[in-house]
């Protein structure tokens, strides 16, 4: 098999040169396009069946264009991630890398780039920040029921004290509440603290 359909056919996603026009217009695909999102590239060169803006999430549209139109009047590379619309219907985050081509007199060509299926990705990162802020709620629940429990040994240090010789006990058992309530509010703090890093 040759070297580059080899490659080309193990990546996640699929080569692109396209038209800069609102619809994309694609000029040239790999096959990746079927073979991860489920639309065969006769579809889409020269948006015989549909145009390739109409793949990508209406929410995500605006967004896209913007970054595009920056990389292209800057004339530079530009990168952005969105949701593409799976033949089947269900999304699918992927990640663009693309630029333009210019002749030598300036003129710009067409666009091409490199669009990456990162599902998985963005999956566990959605995953790890419900883990994050499940933490964070857990860790505000505890930090409540430590001020409750600093409240608690406060008053019980006061009325030990009033109790004289008699309060001894209960001062020391006052003490190690305030000790223990403490060791763990600054143990909740260094957890929040790491998780926001």
């Amino acid at each position: 098999m040759e070297f580059h359909e080899s490659v080309m056919g193990r990546m996640n996603g699929f080569l692109y040169r396209c038209r800069a026009d609102q619809d994309y217009t694609m000029m040239n695909m790999t096959n990746g396009i079927e073979r991860v999102f489920g639309y065969p590239v006769s579809d889409l060169i020269g948006n015989a069946k549909r145009t390739f803006a109409s793949l990508i999430h209406p929410d995500d549209v605006a967004n896209v264009d913007q970054v595009v139109t920056e990389g292209l009047t800057n004339r530079h590379d530009y990168a952005v991630e969105y949701r593409m619309i799976h033949a089947d219907g269900h999304q699918i985050w992927v990640a663009e890398t693309g630029g333009g081509c210019w002749s030598l007199d300036g003129e710009l060509l067409h666009v091409e780039g490199c669009i990456l299926n990162i599902q998985s990705l963005h999956a566990r990162i959605e995953e790890r920040t419900a883990e994050m802020a499940a933490t964070v709620t857990r860790t505000a629940e505890i930090m409540r029921m430590l001020r409750s429990l600093k409240l608690l040994a406060m008053n019980a240090g006061i009325e030990a004290a009033r109790s004289g010789a008699a309060g001894a006990g209960f001062a020391f058992l006052a003490h190690e509440m305030r000790a223990l309530a403490n060791q763990s509010e600054e143990t909740a703090n260094a957890i929040t603290l790491r998780r926001s890093l």
